[in-house]
């Protein structure tokens, strides 16, 4: 008789798991990728350079989240509905550039634009030609999630 309480009990612990990760997969709502050449911040984490893979995904409240994960670094980042835009059809990374310091200021993929607070940018060295900040953009594959 315990022999099969544990195999159902081990069964039920299976089917929930397997349940589970459908979920999951079925709340992705976008995936794509895009590569960093330069390291680069964002949200307060340094990104090294390299390819990047994101999954948005539905949660239980009203936020999304974005999941950008790179061979040797995760970063999550809350969405909000206040993110959402009717209009916005294009994918691109952007990121203000000074010296050798990037900073990601905002993302645009289909149906979402999201603006980052971005801290003041470092001085830059004094060897530094141009001391300008300027914006580089990169672009972005997106596919609607399976």
């Amino acid at each position: 008789m315990r022999t099969i309480s544990r195999a159902l009990i081990v069964a039920v612990g299976l089917f929930s798991v397997g349940v589970l990760s459908l979920s999951v997969f079925a709340n992705s709502l976008l995936v794509g990728t895009f590569t960093l050449s330069h390291p680069t911040q964002w949200s307060g984490a340094t990104l090294p350079a390299g390819k990047y893979q994101f999954k948005m995904t539905r949660t239980q409240t009203d936020a999304n989240m974005l999941v950008i994960t790179g061979e040797k670094q995760t970063l999550n980042v809350l969405v909000f509905s206040q993110n959402t835009c009717d209009s916005c059809k294009t994918e691109a990374l952007r990121m203000a550039v000074q010296g050798d310091s990037r900073i990601v200021t905002s993302l645009d993929l289909p149906g979402y634009h999201f603006d980052f607070k971005v801290p003041r940018m470092e001085a830059v060295k004094e060897t530094a030609s141009d001391s300008s900040a300027w914006v580089e953009q990169v672009a972005v594959q997106v596919s609607p999630a399976n």
